[in-house]
């Protein structure tokens, strides 16, 4: 067996120089790396910094990895499964961690102590971690309000060269990709950064990037190496099969049913129960399914998350999924964890690589934004990840619940209930989802959507980005006379019929269920100061926009045509009791709409029964684009 080490990275947040003084070696080893050949070891850290424990065993097989703490004030190990922990050593003392893990199948202990000092470091980067080849990473840095932001500086120290994103504007994250390598190595990354009276501080976090297999030559995931995940029940009947047919590199066919079936095959087509579903959840970090159970166990008194997932074979959760998104290719849904995090601690285990559409359309003179709303005022709010907080498991209820409405939307969309048991063992999922015709299909010809320019416009918007000199032309009020006679909710409708029922369905859903209506509207472009500050009253300006436009009779006859087939279970009669959509006040920006209903919707005013985000304080979240997406096909079967 080869020779294998515990990595124990330092990493200093300590004061340099009082003089803006020097930031350190340009050497590009791991001088700062402490190796131990089956012993335990003793660095020093100071209070609250993120000590990193790297599992180092290049050219090894390493599996069935169990990270423990023995002995220190206790400590929250969220990714120990993982070649890599990390944990913020919040109190002073000693910490003793022990791993188990098998290399090249023969069993091995490993153990180290780290010792942590009483200090108050003004710098603390966000968890080193492991990441695998190709794959995005993102530090963030957690500094003191007297760091001066504009001096902060991200270098590499050691390890294989990597480039840092130059199209990233925040100072306090760095964004990379992992390089290709031929077997297991370490990067180390430094910031430095000056306070108002031009002291130096810096800090310090390590990343291991395992080597993984080539990507098999038809792969159905062929655009980059997928995140190291597993079966969060280890006791479910689809251990051996659910993680090779839902997120795998070297998955090159869909699966048979047989192998994988539908959720709904567990429970003969009745509803689920929470355990069946967690039986089908893969992850990256054991939290997110913790989270995602409990939600289900809080908010889902209705059953609808539960019927729904009946159309899947799986939950994929983990770190490196951005955005979500269902995929017919292999009949599960894929969620960003964002949507699920509750502590600080779990959102620093998720990469903050943006969404690759966010700067499409940007050459466009109109935006047209939506948000949900209750009693007017939002029913999501945004975290500025740089704060470090957490929030409360209702904190985040209607950010997930709208989520999942739309992708189950997509899953029931492809494998309705009427069509679950008119397929065999031998049949592949992706076959049987895209032998018939979907519902979607179906509205697009008895519905459809009539703006053309719409369409073209939302090509550019979501899909391509890129736009011609008639389309930059446009002006708000030009864009309301192609939206607002038309029968769409929302424009990511227009991307495609399947976008366009997903839509309806979450907006239905919301509605009937909670009394949270949405907002959409045609509004101009954000304008900014010399300072890049947002001049609110200049700024997304309401040409038109409505309040519950699912209620319009155009609207609520496609909704109540997909609803009645994608959730038999639910009472179509409460669309009748749907609010008269609201008009928006021409000439006011976005946030000085928000108020625009007099009072609660009365007719639903009695289904609500939910608790409102309690960070009052903490900023609206504005969408412009939906967060999540369907996966287009493979080309082959």
């Amino acid at each position: 067996m080869k020779q294998h080490y515990l990595a124990i990275a330092i990493s200093s947040a300590m004061l340099l120089s009082a003089c803006g003084g020097g930031s350190g070696s340009d050497n590009d080893t791991n001088d700062d790396l402490l190796n131990f050949d089956n012993i335990a070891s003793e660095t020093d850290y100071m209070q609250g910094q993120n000590p990193d424990l790297l599992l180092f065993a290049p050219g090894d097989e390493i599996t069935d990895i169990q990270w423990s703490q023995t002995s220190g004030p206790a400590v929250t190990l969220l990714a120990d499964k993982s070649k890599a922990i990390s944990f913020e050593a919040e109190n002073a003392g000693q910490y003793t961690f022990s791993v188990s893990y098998k290399s090249n199948g023969t069993s091995v202990n490993e153990s180290a102590t780290i010792s942590v000092s009483e200090a108050s470091p003004k710098l603390r980067l966000s968890r080193g971690h492991s990441v695998v080849e190709t794959g995005n990473v993102s530090l963030r840095l957690f500094a003191d309000s007297d760091i001066e932001t504009d001096t902060i500086n991200w270098r590499q120290l050691s390890g294989p060269n990597i480039s840092f994103d130059e199209n990233n504007i925040d100072p306090l994250l760095a964004i990379f990709t992992a390089p290709v390598v031929n077997q297991d190595q370490i990067i180390e990354i430094e910031v430095t950064a000056e306070t108002r009276d031009g002291d130096v501080y810096r800090d310090k976090a390590s990343i291991l990037v395992e080597d993984r297999p080539s990507i098999a030559g038809g792969a159905y995931f062929d655009d980059g190496q997928l995140a190291n995940v597993y079966v969060y029940n280890q006791d479910s009947p689809y251990k051996d099969t659910l993680v090779e047919c839902v997120y795998s590199n070297q998955l090159e066919d869909s699966c048979r049913l047989g192998d994988l079936p539908l959720l709904a095959t567990d429970s003969n087509g009745a509803t689920p129960t929470i355990d069946q579903i967690m039986d089908r959840v893969v992850v990256s970090h054991d939290w997110m399914a913790v989270n995602f159970r409990a939600f289900l166990e809080a908010y889902d008194d209705n059953d609808d998350f539960k019927n729904l997932l009946r159309a899947t074979t799986g939950i994929v959760l983990s770190y490196d999924i951005r955005p979500s998104f269902y995929w017919a290719a292999t009949g599960a849904i894929y969620l960003d964890p964002e949507n699920l995090w509750l502590a600080a601690a779990q959102r620093e285990t998720i990469n903050e690589a943006p969404d690759y559409r966010s700067d499409f359309g940007n050459d466009l003179q109109f935006v047209i934004p939506w948000r949900y709303v209750k009693d007017n005022d939002y029913v999501s709010l945004y975290y500025p990840p740089e704060d470090g907080l957490s929030r409360d498991l209702s904190d985040m209820r209607f950010e997930l619940t709208d989520l999942l409405y739309h992708e189950l939307a997509h899953a029931n969309d492809y494998m309705p209930p009427a069509e679950w048991d008119s397929y065999g063992d031998s049949t592949r999922f992706l076959n049987a989802a895209v032998e018939e015709d979907e519902i979607s299909d179906d509205l697009d010809r008895l519905y459809p959507l009539l703006s053309d320019d719409m369409r073209d416009l939302a090509e550019v918007r979501f899909l391509t980005g890129d736009s011609n000199a008639t389309q930059r032309s446009y002006m708000p009020d030009d864009v309301v006379g192609f939206y607002r006679p038309d029968r769409s909710n929302g424009f990511y409708n227009y991307t495609n019929e399947k976008e366009d029922l997903a839509i309806l369905f979450e907006e239905l859903m919301m509605s009937v269920r909670f009394g949270i209506q949405r907002d959409t509207a045609v509004t101009s472009v954000p304008v900014y100061d010399n300072s890049g500050d947002l001049i609110r009253s200049q700024s997304y300006i309401v040409s038109w926009g409505q309040r519950g436009r699912v209620a319009e009779d155009s609207v609520s006859a496609r909704a109540e045509y997909i609803t009645e087939r994608l959730l038999p279970e639910v009472d179509l009669s409460l669309i009748d009791s749907l609010p008269e959509p609201l008009e928006m006040n021409a000439g006011q920006n976005w946030w000085d709409n928000l108020g625009i209903s007099p009072q609660p919707p009365a007719p639903l005013k009695s289904m609500a029964g939910s608790k409102l985000p309690s960070s009052g304080a903490l900023q609206p979240k504005m969408s412009s684009y939906r967060q999540g997406h369907i996966k287009a096909l493979p080309t082959r079967n």
